[in-house]
């Protein structure tokens, strides 16, 4: 036989068994030389952010992130993410038979710092829905009235080169910065300013012009209207039971960033659930439609909860904000694991704000004797 002919067939069986280890890695498959049988095995692929971070499973140091522990056998393991200078991040994680079991650790600083947003004084901040802008009051001296902070969107972009504008100024006869709310619309073309009680202005901030009404009502309705309406439209490819459905499109149930999850309370017994449904389809490896998150006493102090911008994790406010101008800001999964303290310092809000990247939340805050609070952003990476 002819060395080529040889060389040929050879490169032929390298091929069919190289593509046949591939098919049984990507199938979930393995090898057991000793008992000379094909066994059924998961994996769990590992990132973090931020990234390079250590894998411990069941405590033994395995791979670094971001990577994929292969070969095991089905069951619940325990995944511990270490990375120096961050709060060590764990959670026991289910692998099942041919599945890989997606795992993405959001690591929290053990040393965050606050970096001021305005400094010219800023109150009753609120966000846009897309987490995209922060309109809100100030006294600036040159421009009192409404302001607008842009966030930035890429993680690679500074935020603190993003430039506030104003939008409402104070004329002679409207004081737009003594204010006392601000709501958005859902497509953040306007915007429902309260000076005070029955006294309302919408603005849109296309044209940057404003009318004056006695009465929010018909604004809200309007836009809670179109609101309902393209939710029911995306609630009926479910067929969720009408108890669900009807929570689903309650006004006090909160949605998700990506408009696939929402978070609502059921009481019961005197003990207060704090739930998430997931619309998501197909759901991912190891993940539930419904987590309860935490629960409380009915009679204790609720915190306020805000969705994290990666919607699989909530914002916990907790304290006597108003009481004491003191208040804790914490970071927990949507399942209730890893709830990690990212704030624990005066706070003049019970409303606070992720970045779109998640990078940074936004507080309300002072460091100053006169009390004037401005926005300031905490880095959790």
């Amino acid at each position: 036989m002819q060395k080529s002919t040889i060389w040929a067939v050879f490169t032929f069986l390298v091929m069919v068994l190289v593509t046949g280890a591939i098919y049984l890695y990507s199938s979930g498959l393995s090898l057991n030389l000793k008992k000379r049988e094909l066994t059924k095995s998961g994996m769990i692929a590992v990132k973090s952010v931020p990234d390079s971070a250590q894998v411990y499973l069941n405590g033994t140091l395995t791979t670094a992130t971001n990577g994929t522990i292969t070969d095991l056998k089905p069951g619940t393991y325990n995944l511990m993410v270490i990375k120096n200078g961050f709060v060590q991040w764990q959670k026991d994680v289910e692998v099942f038979e041919q599945l890989a079991t997606d795992i993405t650790a959001v690591l929290v600083s053990k040393t965050p710092r606050l970096e001021p947003l305005t400094s010219e004084g800023a109150r009753a901040p609120e966000i846009s829905p897309t987490l995209t802008k922060i309109a809100y009051f100030t006294k600036n001296g040159k421009d009192p009235g409404v302001w607008l902070l842009p966030l930035a969107g890429n993680i690679d972009v500074n935020l603190f080169k993003s430039t506030t504008n104003v939008i409402l100024k104070d004329t002679a006869l409207i004081s737009f910065s003594n204010g006392e709310s601000i709501e958005w619309s859902p497509d953040e073309k306007e915007i429902l300013v309260k000076l005070k009680e029955n006294q309302y202005y919408l603005a849109n901030l296309q044209d940057k012009t404003f009318e004056a009404t006695t009465s929010a009502q018909p604004t809200k309705e309007r836009w809670m209207s179109k609101v309902l309406e393209k939710r029911q439209i995306f609630l009926d490819r479910f067929s969720l039971p009408k108890n669900l459905n009807d929570i689903a499109v309650d006004s006090e149930t909160v949605w998700s960033p990506d408009e696939k999850k929402f978070l609502y309370r059921e009481i019961e017994g005197g003990v207060i659930s704090y739930k998430v449904y997931d619309l998501e389809k197909p759901l991912p490896v190891g993940e539930k439609t419904n987590y309860i998150t935490f629960t409380t006493k009915a009679t204790d102090p609720q915190p306020k909860v805000y969705w994290y911008s990666d919607s699989f994790h909530l914002i916990l406010v907790e304290g006597d904000i108003a009481g004491t101008s003191k208040g804790s800001i914490y970071l927990v999964r949507i399942d209730g694991t890893n709830k990690t303290e990212i704030y624990n310092n005066t706070l003049y809000s019970d409303k606070v704000f992720p970045t779109p990247s998640g990078d940074k939340i936004v507080v309300l805050t002072s460091f100053k004797s006169d009390a004037k609070t401005d926005l300031y952003a905490t880095g959790i990476r």
